[in-house]
């Protein structure tokens, strides 16, 4: 009997250790919200439209994005953020904006559960246990590499919203330059670049933002001398590997291109665009980008065929597909171009813009009856302020008379 005492014992003593040293469960309602989400879209469904306020235009991408931006700026409600940005994205899927910011909802959410794990358990082990997934973390490289290749120079007020953080001492010129960025006053934030790299040329991060109110300013020249700076900071120290995609060595001549295009001086874009490609040929957006440059130079030849390059390195972005589509009705190939729009159209039914163009291109070769669908197509899905609404209202009802007329 007192053996069996021992043991009972014993197995009580474990079990009370067990259950005094056991870690809680993380708290993770954000991230178990957005994984919801996300389970829609893997699903192919989308996700659910969040109310916009009383007369906001539900097909403007921007309304949306307003919606969604102060929300992660203070990291709350961050499903309903979610949502928001994929609507602005879907709606208008060439915008860089809505896309970075779906990139940084993923670490606010985190942020904000391990808050709340450490409010309601007082467990650090449990806040640790707290951590994004690979594939969490590939869709955020992946959504910041796609807004990056939509535009190098765009600018979004999230990116500075741990403003902060960012280590320094006050007085410094690089901290002080930073802060003047994030309240769009370049002027002043150029010039403290200028002196923290005076103290520090190798900081290719402090150049790059450099540059980047310099191009604001539009002092295109200047532009491209700090980003070959800084392009050549990271090729000579092989410190490429790890750094974010916007600071790589084929972005910087994918940006040093786009100043070129600024400038009107489309054979030196060109040249930089090339470049790119040579860092990297299967970096589609410099396709792209070059077909533009050979377009300026009225070679559609080559514009075809490099936007043909591009499509079979990446054919699922509609954007790309509505613009080689309308390269190749410019160039006549009319058939052509209305399988492009067709599939732009295919791969996000939401985009209003293949729509238009589809019906231009059915309008010129006089199929009635289709332009006018598509026209319709268009006006129920654009925004109200959309550029081509006009012209696509006036074309309509140009058709609709004709038809009238007819009968």
């Amino acid at each position: 009997m007192v053996g069996v005492s021992n043991r009972v014992m014993s197995a009580l003593l474990v079990a009370v250790v067990v259950t005094c040293c056991s870690v809680p469960p993380p708290v993770t309602p954000t991230m178990s919200a957005l994984s919801v989400l996300q389970t829609l879209t893997d699903s192919g469904k989308e996700m659910p439209r969040p109310r916009l306020p009383a007369g906001a235009d539900t097909n403007a991408a921007h309304a949306y994005y307003e919606l969604a931006e102060p929300l992660v700026r203070i990291g709350i409600k961050l499903d309903t953020a979610e949502m928001a940005l994929y609507w602005a994205s879907r709606l208008d899927p060439g915008w860089s904006d809505p896309i970075f910011a779906r990139s940084l909802i993923p670490l606010d959410a985190i942020t904000r559960d391990r808050f709340e794990t450490w409010e309601r358990t007082g467990s650090s082990l449990a806040v640790t246990k707290l951590a994004l997934s690979e594939q969490q973390v590939r869709s955020i490289d992946s959504l910041q590499r796609v807004a990056w290749d939509r535009n190098p120079f765009f600018y979004s007020d999230l990116e500075f919203r741990r403003l902060l953080l960012i280590p320094g001492r006050r007085s410094d010129p690089a901290r002080d330059g930073y802060l003047m960025f994030a309240t769009r006053r370049f002027v002043p934030a150029e010039s403290l670049f200028a002196i923290g790299l005076k103290k520090h040329p190798e900081d290719f991060v402090l150049r790059t933002y450099r540059a980047r109110a310099l191009f604001y300013l539009q002092q295109y020249d200047s532009v491209v001398v700090e980003l070959e700076a800084a392009r050549d900071t990271i090729r000579h120290r092989a410190v490429e590997h790890g750094i974010p995609i916007f600071l790589s060595v084929e972005m910087f001549e994918f940006a040093i291109g786009i100043a070129r295009v600024q400038q009107d001086d489309f054979p030196a874009a060109k040249a930089a665009f090339e470049r790119a490609l040579t860092e990297n040929l299967g970096f589609y957006w410099a396709h792209v980008r070059l077909a533009g440059a050979a377009i300026a130079l009225h070679d559609t030849a080559s514009a075809v065929s490099e936007l043909t390059t591009a499509v079979e390195i990446e054919g699922r972005d509609p954007v790309l597909r509505m613009y080689y589509g309308a390269v190749l009705q410019s160039a006549g190939r009319m058939l052509d171009a209305e399988d492009q729009f067709k599939r732009a159209i295919g791969l996000d039914p939401r985009y209003a813009a293949p729509y238009y163009q589809l019906g231009v291109n059915y309008h010129q070769r006089g199929m009635k009856d289709a332009a006018i669908e598509q026209y319709r197509q268009f006006l129920a899905r654009s925004a109200r302020d959309d550029p081509w609404r006009p012209p696509a209202t006036s074309a309509l009802a140009a058709l609709l008379r004709v038809a009238a007329d007819s009968r």
